[in-house]
């Protein structure tokens, strides 16, 4: 798997027919010892920053702002970031608050 250097969004319905939920990102990512997948729920105007490894952002509810390095995207419900592994800051939508899902492949000698 190439790790991504560009932020690229696209939408859930071009990668599945069912609906978007924990469970529908969980059935692409397996078998299931290969990867990390967690759930957050952010507030309405949470504003954070962090670093991570390169993964997928499922954003299953709301919007937000995420910013990876110099590359920022909005995102709203049904949309599917796939991110470099790098800084980030998340700036929550102050209207409403933010379900998202990430996934990262753990490294070979996690995925044991």
């Amino acid at each position: 798997m190439m790790e991504p250097k560009q932020l690229t969004v696209r939408r859930w319905s071009e990668l599945s027919s069912k609906p978007l939920s924990e469970e529908s990102v969980r059935a692409l990512h397996l078998p299931a010892r290969k990867y990390r997948v967690s759930v957050y729920r952010y507030s309405p105007g949470e504003d954070f920053a962090g670093a991570m490894r390169a993964g997928t952002c499922y954003v299953l509810a709301g919007q937000c702002q995420i910013e990876f390095g110099t590359q920022v995207a909005q995102l709203a419900a049904g949309d599917v970031a796939e991110f470099p592994g790098c800084r980030y800051r998340v700036v929550v939508s102050r209207e409403a608050g933010c379900v998202v899902v990430f996934a990262w492949e753990l490294p070979k000698e996690f995925a044991q």
